[in-house]
């Protein structure tokens, strides 16, 4: 509810305030700087192998099949909501984001742990909690994790329990 701000000035947020609107984190390996990072060892997106061949296709695979999950998303919810691809070696910006996410939308402790232990190289990340990992899931999956708190015209949100119920496990098992 309260917190201390700048200079140990106390803000308070009514309880009645509306909460943060909804955070969704797509973790994926940017193709560039796959190797050392010195001068000699650094590889960059379009670097090509002698047979004219991509070096790392597998991540332009993995980078080009989450566009339309991402298209998808800013498109039907532009800046209603926080949608954020980070680079999973980008540990700063990557717990950063995770701690904003906990303290602000409080996922419990079973859920925060889960997050923490079960991210990959690629999952999706919706208030703190994990969505999916290794694969993109439909953008309806991800709009389910928002719970109520970005609206559609014309369509009720469901609730916090029906949408566990309807994702079911961050994996598909």
């Amino acid at each position: 509810m309260g917190g201390v701000g700048v200079g140990g000035v106390t803000r308070v947020r009514p309880a009645s305030a509306p909460a943060r609107r909804p955070s969704v984190i797509l973790v994926r390996e940017w193709e560039m700087q796959m190797s050392s990072s010195g001068c000699c060892g650094r590889l960059e997106g379009d670097f090509l192998a002698p047979g004219g061949e991509r070096c790392f296709p597998e991540r332009r695979e993995t980078m080009e099949s989450m566009g339309p999950l991402y298209r998808e998303l800013r498109e039907r919810h532009g800046e209603e909501i926080d949608l954020n691809v980070v680079d999973p070696r980008n540990l700063v910006t990557l717990f950063g984001l995770l701690v904003r996410d906990f303290r602000d939308h409080r996922p419990g402790l079973r859920e925060t742990l889960g997050t923490l232990f079960r991210m990959s190289v690629t999952c999706v990340i919706v208030n703190g909690r994990l969505v999916a990992r290794g694969r993109w899931p439909a953008p309806e999956e991800v709009e389910l994790a928002f719970g109520t708190a970005v609206p559609r015209p014309g369509v009720s949100g469901p609730s916090a329990s029906e949408v566990r119920r309807e994702i079911g496990s961050p994996d598909g098992r």
